[in-house]
């Protein structure tokens, strides 16, 4: 080997010292450094495995450049380099936790199981000062404000689009965020939601189930003039499979806790979940009902929030039957159904909760299958970055992220566009330009 070599690369050139070497100890010279920075990630061995996985990939960093990054950092400072040290950490604010989606698909394709959301969310937690802390547990005991808000924002963002024009709310917002880089951008496809409706009973009907409705879908309704929004669907599934359904009152109050565990808030994240399952525990009769959610993300939040429950509530928790509106569709629903007609040809995006949930990927294909003759799941199918309100407050980090699925979508001609999260069902809907709508809305639309 070594006389072939020498023979084809007189000079060394080509990838010199790497399969052939004379240094017989280059084994354990210059090894790259891998010091410990944070618990959840000193497992990493930079492998870059995670990345393809990661939205914000084309944009800022990756799982393994933020780690990367982290240990720079923590390099710096014991150098005593104070100057570089300060600059990186501020570019660390927007480039390793601003765009950070906290979506975890890096632990899936992690050779060690690394989410480095979580490394995200500790770094977000320690960043709040206590002003903002005491804020968040405010909202959090006071929800109901909040919600009330949010509609009220809403509704008057689709009238002022109303009065002058469709992209007025988008323009206006546009330029606020020329001074006001935190204001979030308007989306066309913002509409409000309908009233939340009333309990279905129906005393032939023998089963029944307690809906608990994200805020999300209480607060959002769907932008095309007449369209059903994803409770009154819920309900008319429902009613169709002969299932009553109970709603929680006053459920404007409750929340999984998404929006503060995603941000950080700790406080506020333990003081919702607790409250929402008390409120579950109530309205299910200690358990005897199963509680169904509309968005896989709330669904994935709740399934797993025992260990920052009371001792109390973990007792309930065990006893409460959680479970997504996918499971609801594919084992209560689709059975009891006829079919009146099928798709011809329809597009899924499976959302990142949705593919981190054993067996909850296969329900949704198997679903769309059932009622349509044409499945397509993009194979650049991935997280679109919106992760609640990031499309909002950074719409670049979900134009980047979303591109790759939606050059290949609209290559093709669909008759329906579905998903299971209604944020992302406006991010795709944007980077698309076709409507994605709740998977309740195919079930609907054909039995």
């Amino acid at each position: 080997m070594k006389t072939v070599k020498e023979t084809i690369d007189p000079n060394n050139l080509v990838n010199p010292g790497v399969i052939i070497n004379a240094d017989k100890q280059a084994h354990i010279k210059n090894l790259k450094e891998l010091p410990q920075v944070e618990e959840e990630v000193d497992r990493c061995i930079e492998c870059g495995f995670c990345e393809h996985k990661c939205p914000s990939r084309d944009i800022t960093l990756t799982p393994r450049k933020r780690i990367v990054v982290r240990r720079e950092l923590l390099r710096l400072k014991n150098k005593g380099y104070h100057p570089q040290y300060k600059e990186l950490l501020d570019q660390y604010q927007y480039q390793g936790l601003d765009t950070c989606a906290v979506d975890g698909l890096c632990a899936t394709a992690c050779p060690v199981d690394i989410n480095t959301g979580d490394l995200v969310k500790r770094l977000r937690r320690e960043n709040h000062s206590n002003f903002e802390i005491d804020v968040a547990l405010f909202t959090a005991r006071r929800f109901v404000l909040i919600y009330k808000l949010v509609c009220w924002a809403l509704k008057t963002g689709v009238l002022v689009n109303r009065l002058l024009g469709a992209q007025s709310m988008f323009k206006l917002t546009k330029a606020l965020r020329k001074f006001i880089p935190s204001f979030p951008l308007w989306s066309n496809q913002l509409a409000a939601a309908e009233p939340i409706p009333g309990n279905l009973y129906n005393s032939t009907y023998t089963r029944s189930v307690v809906y608990f409705p994200a805020c999300i879908s209480r607060v959002m309704g769907e932008p095309q003039p007449g369209q059903k929004g994803v409770m009154q669907t819920f309900m008319d599934v429902s009613a169709k499979a002969r299932i009553n359904v109970i709603i929680p009152q006053d459920i404007q109050k409750n929340c999984c806790g998404q929006i503060y565990s995603s941000k950080g808030f700790k406080d506020a994240y333990h003081f919702t979940t607790n409250a929402t399952i008390a409120k579950l525990w109530e309205v299910t009769a200690g358990g005897k009902l199963p509680v169904v959610l509309d968005v896989t993300s709330c669904t994935q939040t709740l399934t797993h929030c025992r260990s920052i429950l009371t001792e109390e509530n973990k007792a309930r928790f065990d006893q409460l039957s959680i479970i997504d509106s996918i499971t609801y569709i594919h084992d209560y629903v689709m059975p009891k159904l006829r079919i009146r007609h099928k798709k011809t040809n329809v597009v899924l995006h499976p959302v990142c909760s949705l593919q981190k949930m054993p067996g909850l990927e296969t329900q949704f294909t198997k679903i769309a299958r059932h009622f349509a003759e044409k499945v397509d799941v993009p194979v650049f199918a991935g997280c679109c970055g919106m992760a609640g309100d990031r499309g909002f407050l950074h719409p670049e980090l979900t134009h980047s992220a979303t591109w790759p699925e939606a050059k290949e979508v609209t290559a093709d001609n669909f008759d329906g566009y579905y998903s299971s999260s209604k944020t992302c069902e406006i991010a795709l809907s944007d980077a698309v330009g076709k409507n994605y709508h709740s998977i309740l809305m195919l079930v609907d639309e054909c039995s």
